[in-house]
């Protein structure tokens, strides 16, 4: 991940590519595979560009319920 330096602290930063303010049910199932991988919750949002309310979403089946069954299937 490239980063920047805040010019008046010298603090790095990553730099924000994606920003998400939805996920579509392919972002969902990604998000799915990657946690059933071991990704950290906080890796996945900033992966896909979304905060991690909208990862609880998902997670819990609140959106795209089909979602989990879609990843198991890719996974297997």
């Amino acid at each position: 991940m490239a980063t920047t330096t805040h010019p008046l602290t010298g603090v790095k930063l990553n730099r924000i590519y994606i920003k998400r303010k939805a996920l579509s049910e392919r972002d969902a199932v990604t998000a799915i595979i990657l946690r059933h991988k071991g990704t950290h919750y906080q890796d996945i949002a900033q992966m896909l560009g979304t905060n991690t309310h909208r990862l609880g979403e998902v997670f819990r089946g609140e959106i795209y319920p089909n979602a989990h069954k879609k990843a198991l299937k890719l996974l297997n």
